[in-house]
């Protein structure tokens, strides 16, 4: 009857693990934690009873189902939490635009001077261009300044080293 119960366990817990879907992190954190606690816990009880390893095969079939089952609700909660976030974060987005429009037409209501977006988007692009030309301009003095440096640097090694040689010499 043990060896019974012991097999469906393990079938039960096979079968609701090999479903259509692909068990989430959680899940199988779950179920592999409640594997081991279920084995161990399972081994100490049915050791006293003399029966340690089948406590421990029943423990731990016990105990996937039972962690993967928790897993799983806490992996759809995660799931439900990032849709919800997702959801309120494209309505933060449709809202900033309905204000930005609502505040272009209040401008345009009280004759103030608003942008055209491709007019806008064009000045944007020629100051990025712009932007960039003085990086790379500052980027080509800062070259050339190390160059010059460099020059004066080997042009001073080079004369102090025909001053020691001379002395050297005159030694």
């Amino acid at each position: 009857m043990k060896s019974i119960h012991t097999t469906s366990t393990l079938l039960l817990t096979i079968a609701l693990f090999s479903g259509c879907e692909t068990p989430g992190p959680g899940a199988q954190r779950g179920a592999v934690g409640g594997a081991a606690t279920g084995a161990i816990l399972g081994g100490i009880i049915g050791h006293q009873s003399g029966e340690g390893g089948e406590g421990a095969a029943l423990g731990a079939a016990t105990g996937a189902l039972l962690g993967g089952l928790l897993g799983n609700a806490k992996d759809q909660d995660n799931a439900r939490r990032e849709a919800e976030a997702a959801r309120n974060a494209r309505e933060r987005a449709l809202q900033r635009q309905r204000d930005a429009e609502a505040d272009r037409r209040r401008l345009i209501s009280l004759g103030r001077s608003v942008e055209d977006p491709q007019v806008l988007a064009a000045r944007q692009r020629a100051e990025a261009a712009e932007a960039e030309a003085d990086r790379l301009r500052q980027e080509q003095e800062a070259a050339i300044r190390r160059a010059q440096q460099l020059k004066e640097f080997e042009e001073r090694e080079r004369r102090a080293k025909e001053e020691t040689r001379r002395l050297r010499e005159g030694l």
